[in-house]
């Protein structure tokens, strides 16, 4: 890549180099870092869509559970609630996956 660079180009790669290391001497280490499980996860359509699908399946049944008529009736459509939010937020993920 260097040996297509003009002089004029290598001088200014070189002065943004030296700029962000100097404003952000941890910046390496942050790149360098392997991801946590967690974030690597996200990005794995097969676990994204396990998960929208036990989430669907709990909204089902805590809706139904709700519609019953229950003892705790209240708090399983709080549950179904919470859940169709965190399912949104999951197809929200899973369209922002793309596919390699």
């Amino acid at each position: 890549m260097d040996a297509s660079l003009t002089d004029r180009e290598r001088q200014l790669l070189d002065e943004i180099e030296q700029r962000l290391e100097r404003d952000s001497p941890g910046l390496d280490r942050l790149l360098g870092r392997r991801p946590a499980a967690l974030r690597r996860m996200t990005h794995r359509p097969r676990v994204l869509a396990a998960l929208a699908a036990l989430l669907a399946a709990l909204t089902g049944a805590c809706a139904l559970y709700a519609g019953a008529g229950a003892p705790r009736a209240p708090l399983a459509a709080a549950g179904a609630a919470a859940c169709a939010v965190l399912l949104g937020f999951v197809f929200r993920r899973l369209m922002a996956v793309r596919p390699v």
